[in-house]
């Protein structure tokens, strides 16, 4: 495999972080941020971290021959992002972030925010607040199309919730205690990504990341395979699309690096997943079937 490309910029998606944090962990990101309405076309390329409030941003590159810039990530209020330091070459293409409406923005210093999530290393991808949030609206939708299909009061549609929440794969406990009309207290899922392995990384080095934590002991044979995960879940716990997971585990997969196999992944070169992962913000370089596309 060729040397890993260095990234300027990094970005998490799915998620809002004005909505996502406790109050408690809202009120201390506050205290070290700094908001600043931003115009039309205005450049964002000071290290640094940016929590995209209202507005949008987008991050693009234009290629060495000057042809037309091409989108990498369209940022929305609540995401956010960072840029690393960098030093502009000729040979490589230019990345830059600007904003494509008119956008209020906080900015935190790189060194504020890792501090922060060192005080903070309960927060994790997907928020807490995010899955109660999905939950709520999932169980008021369950609860209103029992009672419209049933006609029943309060004891036939817990009953009905049950056989719901039993489809959708929720344990009966939550299912006889929690799934009912009078205010559910959804739990967090099992499965979640710490904040600190998923900022000031690219989108490969998080993934690798999520590979190695994730991956089964190996098989007599040698054969390291990963836990089960789908495309969205992928996404969900490294604040990424669904659209960059994919076209991350083909790029891994044409380097050898792994093999898709249905739902899950066999890892084919740990150590080269190990050196992605420390690579922080690094990306693979593009193979040839890349750049004809």
């Amino acid at each position: 495999m060729k040397h890993l490309v260095a990234e300027r910029f990094w970005c998490i998606k799915q998620m809002d972080i004005f909505r996502d944090f406790a109050e408690v962990d809202a009120d201390a990101l506050a205290q070290i941020t700094a908001f600043k309405r931003f115009k039309i076309g205005e450049p964002l390329c000071a290290e640094g971290v940016y929590l995209l409030k209202e507005g949008r941003v987008k991050i693009s590159e234009t290629p060495v021959d000057d042809a037309e810039p091409i989108t990498l990530e369209v940022l929305e209020p609540g995401e956010m992002f960072g840029a690393g330091t960098w030093e502009e070459d000729d040979g490589l293409p230019s990345v830059t972030a600007e904003t494509i409406t008119e956008a209020v923005i906080g900015i935190v210093s790189a060194r504020n925010f890792l501090f922060f999530l060192k005080r903070k290393p309960h927060l994790a991808m997907p928020m807490q607040n995010q899955f109660n949030r999905f939950t709520q609206k999932l169980i008021q939708a369950a609860q209103h199309f029992v009672r419209q299909r049933t006609g029943v009061g309060e004891r036939g549609t817990e009953t009905g919730l049950r056989l719901v929440a039993r489809g959708l794969g929720l344990c009966r406990d939550e299912t006889r205690l929690r799934l009912v009309a009078r205010g559910p207290v959804p739990r967090r899922p099992a499965i979640t990504n710490k904040l600190s392995n998923i900022t000031f990384r690219s989108p490969a080095s998080r993934l690798a990341l999520l590979l190695q934590t994730y991956a089964m002991p190996p098989l007599p044979d040698g054969t390291v395979w990963t836990c089960k995960f789908s495309i969205k879940t992928f996404a969900r716990l490294i604040g990424s699309s669904e659209e960059k997971i994919e076209e991350l585990l083909e790029q891994f997969q044409q380097h050898h690096l792994i093999k898709k196999r249905f739902r899950r992944i066999q890892i084919l070169d740990t150590w080269q997943i190990k050196k992605i992962t420390n690579s922080r913000m690094c990306t693979l370089p593009r193979t040839p079937k890349d750049t004809s596309a």
